[in-house]
C-alpha cells in the first residue's frame, strides 16, 4: 500500500461522517419509537384501569378527575423520560464514535481518534500525514460495520408489542361495545354523572337532591325498591354509612316479602336508622346498582317555646279581657272566647290543629290550620269560639325544613262551670219547733265568684205550694253579702201540727248554659207547735241544763277539795332536800354503801303529789270553763227562742238572762281564767314555802268564790223551776176548768135534747 498523501483526507472524512450521521439518525428513531410505544402502552393501560375502576365502583366526579389527571401526568412523565430527555439531546460525532467503539472493539479506537483529531485545529501541532493515516484506517475499519447491532431490540420490541396489544384491545372494545366506549368517554373524559348500564335498578324515595332532613333523636326508615322488570333483583341490599365522627359500617337491609312470586313491580328493602343524633352519609348497594352519597341532616324538631291565652270572658263575670300564660291544663269560665298565641323555636310553614285526645276527631271539630304570620314565621295564633266543654287542642308543627313535630303539643282547656252561690247562714235563736206567730232570724254570708243577683227565703209548707221571700235583690255585682234578716211566719197562717221547710237561697248572674245558678243553705224542717208545747219543750231543756250544771258544781267542789288536801309544808321540805343532795345520794336507799347498786325509791312523795293535784286542778278548771260557757249559751238561746216565738215576758227574761245566763258567762269568762292563773303561779312556786302558801290560799279562795257564785245561779234555776211548776199547775187548773166547762155544756145540751123529745107528740 502506498503512503497516503495529504490530499487523501477529503476522501476519508466524508465516509466516516456519513456513518456517524446514519448512527445519529438511527438513535433518534429508536428513542422516538420506544417512547411512543411506552406512551401508547400507558394510555392503553390507563384506559383499561379507568374503565375497570369506573365500571365497578362508579366513583365520584372528583375521583374520576383524579384518575384522568393521573393518566395525563403519567403520559407527560413518559414523554419526558423516554423522548424529551433523549430525543432532543445533541449527539456529537465523538458521542457516535464512542458508541461504535464500545459496540465494535475491532475499531481499536481508530474511529474515535480520527474524529477527535479532525475536530481540533491545525495549530495543535499534529502531523497531517499521521492524521490522514488515522482517518484512512478508521474509514477502512468502519466500512463494513452494521450499525443496527449497536441497538438492543428487546426493549423496543416489548414496548411495541405492549402498545400494539393495548391499542388493538382498545380498538376492539370500541368496535364491539361502542355504547360502553361512549359512556366511558362521557364519564371519564367529560365528567358526566351518567351511570353505567345496569342489570339492577334501585329506587329510593324521600331524598330531595340526595338529602333528607329529620328531627334530632328521631328514627328514619329508608325504603329501597328494586325494579323486578329489570334482569336482576338482588337478594340483599346493603347500606354503607359513615357518620360525622368518622365511624363507618355496613348493614344489610331487610327484604320485605318476595315480589317475584307475588308478581309485584317492585321488591322492597327497609332499614331504620334509630335515634339519629348527628348527620350521616350513606350509599345503597345492591347487585350492580349503586345509589351514592345520600345524606341525613339532623335539625331541631319544631316545638312551642311560649304560649299564652287571650281570654274574653262572658259578660256576666264582669272581668276585663286578659292574657294568661299557659302552664299545664288551663281552666277558664265556660263561655270564654279564646285566642291561642304561640312562639316557636323555628320558622313554620303550617300548624295543624286537632281537637282530640285519642286520634279520633270528635264530631263538630274537624282539623284546622292555625294562622302563621308570614312576617313573623315563628309566631302563630288560633281562635276558638266560646268554650262550652272541655277540649284538648293538638298542635302539629311543620317547619321550613319540612320537619313535623315529633309529638303534637297538647293544650288542655277546661270549661269551668259557674258554681252556684255559696250560702253559709244559720238559724239564730230558733230551735226545732216554732209557734205560728214566730219570726225566724238567719245570719251568715252569701258569696259567689262573679256576683250575686238575689238572696231569698225558700219556704215550703205541707199541702201548700212553695213560696219565696226576697232578702236582698242586688242592683250591683257584689261577690259577697252579709245576711242578717228574719222571716215572719205569722203571714203564712200556719196551724199547730204542720211542718215548715225553710232554706236561704241565692242566685247568680250566670248567662251561659242553663242560665243563673241557685245555691242553697241547709234545709231546716221546723215543727209548728202551740205556745204551751214550745214552753214545755224549753222547760225540759232547762231541766237538762240544770242537771248538767249541778254536775259541773260537783266537779268544781271536788277540785277544791283536792287542792285543800295538798300537804304544802312537807312538799316544800322535800323540794329543798332535793336541791341540797346529789342525785346519787338522793336515790340511794337508807343504809346503802357508796359502792352498792342504786335502786329507785317506790311510791309518791308529797311534792310529786302536790304537783299532780295542781295539774289536775288546771285540767279540770279548763273543762269546767267550757261546760259553764256552753250552759250559759244554751240559756241565752232559750231567751232568744222565747223572744223570736213572741213568748217572752219581762219577768221570765230577767230570770233567764240577767240571773242565770249573764252570771254563768261571768263565771266562765272571768272567774275560771283567774283560778287557772293562780294555779299556774302555785305550780311555779311549790319550792318557795311562803310564796307557795300564799298562792295556795289564793287558789282556795278563788275556788270558794266560784262555788258560791255557781250555787247562787243554781238557786235561781231552782226558783225558775218552781215558777215553771207553778205555771204548769195553773195551766193544769185552767185546762181542768175548760174540760169541766165543756162537759157541763155537753150535759146541758143533752138535757135540752131530751126535753124536746118529751114535748113531741
Amino acid at each position: 500500500m502506498s503512503a497516503p498523501s495529504p490530499h487523501d483526507e477529503p476522501r476519508l472524512l466524508p465516509a466516516v461522517r456519513a456513518l456517524l450521521a446514519v448512527l445519529r439518525r438511527r438513535v433518534r428513531q429508536y428513542v422516538w419509537a420506544e417512547g411512543l410505544a411506552v406512551a401508547v402502552a400507558w394510555l392503553g393501560f390507563a384506559f383499561w384501569a379507568s374503565l375497570v375502576i369506573d365500571w365497578f365502583f362508579e366513583p365520584t366526579r372528583l375521583v374520576r378527575g383524579a384518575m384522568l389527571a393521573a393518566a395525563i401526568c403519567g403520559l407527560l412523565a413518559i414523554l419526558w423520560r423516554w423522548i424529551g430527555r433523549r430525543a432532543f439531546v445533541p449527539f456529537s460525532d465523538g458521542n457516535m464514535a464512542m458508541l461504535l467503539e464500545r459496540r465494535f472493539p475491532e475499531l481499536d479506537d481508530a474511529l474515535l481518534t480520527a474524529v477527535q483529531l479532525t475536530e481540533r485545529r491545525r495549530s495543535d501541532g499534529f502531523s497531517d500525514y499521521l492524521l490522514a493515516e488515522t482517518c484512512r484506517r478508521a474509514a477502512e475499519r468502519a466500512a463494513n460495520l452494521q450499525v443496527g447491532k449497536v441497538f438492543n431490540p428487546a426493549p423496543l420490541r416489548r414496548g411495541l408489542a405492549a402498545a400494539v396489544l393495548l391499542a388493538l384491545s382498545v380498538a376492539l372494545f370500541a368496535g364491539t361495545a361502542p355504547g360502553a366506549m361512549n359512556t366511558w368517554q362521557r364519564r371519564v373524559l367529560l365528567f358526566s354523572e351518567e351511570l353505567w348500564p345496569r342489570q339492577t335498578r334501585l329506587l329510593v324515595d324521600g331524598f330531595d337532591e340526595g338529602v333528607v332532613r329529620i328531627a334530632r333523636g328521631t328514627d328514619l326508615s329508608v325504603v329501597v325498591r328494586a325494579d323486578t322488570r329489570w334482569p336482576h333483583v338482588p337478594e340483599v341490599v346493603h347500606v354503607r354509612y359513615r357518620t360525622e365522627g368518622g365511624a363507618r359500617g355496613t348493614e344489610a337491609m331487610v327484604r320485605e316479602g318476595d315480589a317475584l312470586r307475588s308478581g309485584a313491580d317492585y321488591q322492597d328493602y327497609t332499614y331504620t336508622f334509630q335515634g339519629v343524633l348527628a348527620p350521616i352519609r350513606f350509599d345503597l348497594v345492591g347487585g350492580d346498582a349503586r345509589i351514592r352519597d345520600l345524606a341525613i341532616e339532623v335539625v331541631p324538631s319544631p316545638t312551642i317555646v311560649e304560649m299564652t291565652l287571650a281570654c274574653r270572658f262572658p259578660a256576666y263575670t264582669a272581668r276585663e279581657p286578659r292574657e294568661l300564660p299557659v302552664a299545664g291544663p288551663m281552666a277558664v269560665p265556660r263561655g270564654t272566647r279564646l285566642v291561642v298565641h304561640a312562639t316557636t323555636n323555628k320558622e313554620l310553614v303550617r300548624v295543624q290543629v286537632d281537637h282530640n285526645l285519642d286520634g279520633a276527631t270528635p264530631s263538630g271539630y274537624p282539623p284546622a290550620d292555625a294562622a302563621v304570620f308570614p312576617e313573623h314565621p315563628r309566631h302563630f295564633q288560633f281562635a276558638l269560639d266560646a268554650l262550652e266543654e272541655d277540649q284538648t287542642l293538638l298542635f302539629t308543627l311543620v317547619d321550613t325544613d319540612g320537619i313535623r313535630s315529633r309529638e303534637p303539643v297538647r293544650l288542655s282547656l277546661q270549661a269551668v262551670e259557674d258554681e252556684a252561690p255559696r250560702v253559709a247562714v244559720r238559724l239564730a235563736g230558733i230551735g226545732s219547733a216554732v209557734t205560728p206567730q214566730a219570726r225566724i232570724p238567719v245570719a251568715g254570708t252569701v258569696s259567689d265568684d262573679f256576683g250575686i243577683a238575689r238572696v231569698f227565703f225558700g219556704v215550703g209548707v205541707e199541702g201548700l205550694p212553695p213560696r219565696e221571700r226576697t232578702i236582698v235583690a242586688s242592683a250591683g255585682n257584689p261577690t259577697e253579702l252579709a245576711i242578717d234578716d228574719a222571716l215572719e211566719i205569722r203571714d203564712l197562717t200556719l196551724t199547730p201540727g204542720q211542718r215548715l221547710e225553710l232554706a236561704v237561697k241565692a242566685t247568680d248572674r250566670c248567662a251561659v248554659g242553663e242560665g243563673p245558678n241557685t245555691g242553697s243553705s241547709e234545709r231546716w224542717v221546723l215543727d209548728v207547735v202551740t205556745a204551751d208545747q214550745l214552753l214545755a219543750i224549753l222547760q225540759s231543756r232547762e231541766l237538762t241544763l240544770r242537771q248538767r250544771f249541778e254536775t259541773v258544781i260537783g266537779d268544781v267542789a271536788s277540785t277544791r277539795s283536792s287542792l285543800a288536801q295538798i300537804d304544802l309544808a312537807t312538799a316544800v321540805e322535800e323540794e329543798t332536800a332535793a336541791l341540797d343532795v346529789t342525785p346519787d345520794v338522793a336515790a340511794r336507799p337508807v343504809g346503802a354503801e357508796p359502792g352498792d347498786a342504786v335502786v329507785p325509791a317506790s311510791g309518791e312523795t308529797a311534792a310529786a303529789t302536790a304537783r299532780l293535784r295542781v295539774a289536775r286542778a288546771q285540767q279540770n278548771s279548763r273543762k269546767d270553763t267550757h261546760e259553764t260557757l256552753g250552759i250559759a249559751e244554751a240559756f241565752e238561746d232559750i231567751c232568744l227562742q222565747l223572744e223570736n216565738n213572741r213568748l217572752d215576758t219581762y219577768e221570765l227574761n230577767q230570770r233567764l238572762r240577767e240571773r242565770i245566763a249573764h252570771p254563768l258567762r261571768h263565771i266562765a269568762d272571768e272567774m275560771f281564767p283567774e283560778l287557772e292563773r293562780r294555779l299556774v303561779q302555785l305550780a311555779e312556786t311549790l319550792e318557795d314555802g311562803e310564796l307557795a302558801a300564799e298562792n295556795h290560799r289564793r287558789c282556795l279562795v278563788q275556788s270558794d268564790q266560784i262555788l258560791l257564785q255557781m250555787r247562787l245561779v243554781l238557786g235561781q234555776m231552782l226558783e225558775l223551776e218552781e215558777f215553771h211548776e207553778a205555771v204548769a199547775m195553773l195551766r193544769k187548773i185552767i185546762d181542768a176548768q175548760a174540760e169541766l166547762r165543756g162537759r157541763t155544756e155537753e150535759v146541758h145540751r143533752q138535757r135540752l135534747r131530751e126535753l124536746l123529745l118529751e114535748d113531741l107528740p
